[in-house]
């Protein structure tokens, strides 16, 4: 397991990049409302939201991180907030957000957690490693990999926007 304090103790907000799964897809969000960046590391996701009139919650296990986000917010006056959190013992649960975006993330415990968690009609953003590892890119644990469709069965109830598998990911978006 990565030490994530670590790792981004040496990297800058601004470092990382949107996730394709969003800015594909962007033509479907609505530019208002609240947004969750789950397992955010530096909210690439969420201050890209954030640029676009979301009001965003970012949460992320990495208190390096949350500090990061946190004066980067104050100091460009951006509607995030992030906040230290296990997202594996502590998921959301409430019907809240009208979008979540997760990316290169995969708990499979909690993955009904995030379609609890949106408000009826909210949409869920979803990109992460596909089967087994190749070139040394992601996880070569398959508990941190999906299998092909696993996104389609688990959220089988939710519309289904937007899927797609390339070589390694998959991304998916599913509107409650």
């Amino acid at each position: 397991m990565p030490d994530w304090e670590k790792h981004y103790a040496d990297i800058a907000v601004g470092d990382q990049t949107v996730a394709s799964v969003l800015t594909e897809n962007e033509h479907l969000l609505e530019w208002q409302g609240l947004a969750l960046d789950y397992a955010c590391g530096l909210a690439a996701n969420g201050r890209w939201l954030a640029a676009r009139g979301y009001e965003v919650i970012a949460w992320d296990m990495s208190r390096n991180a949350v500090e990061k986000l946190n004066q980067y917010s104050r100091e460009k006056n951006i509607r995030l907030t992030a906040e230290v959190r296990d997202l594996e013992n502590n998921p959301p649960t409430d019907e809240k957000f009208d979008v979540i975006v997760v990316s290169f993330f995969l708990h499979r415990q909690t993955l009904l957690n995030l379609y609890q968690a949106l408000k009826p009609g909210g949409l869920l953003f979803y990109q992460t490693f596909l089967g087994e590892q190749k070139n040394g890119r992601g996880p070569s644990n398959s508990d941190f990999r999906l299998t092909q469709g696993e996104l389609l069965r688990v959220y089988s109830d939710m519309e289904n926007l937007f899927y797609r598998e390339d070589e390694d990911q998959a991304l998916f978006v599913g509107k409650k």
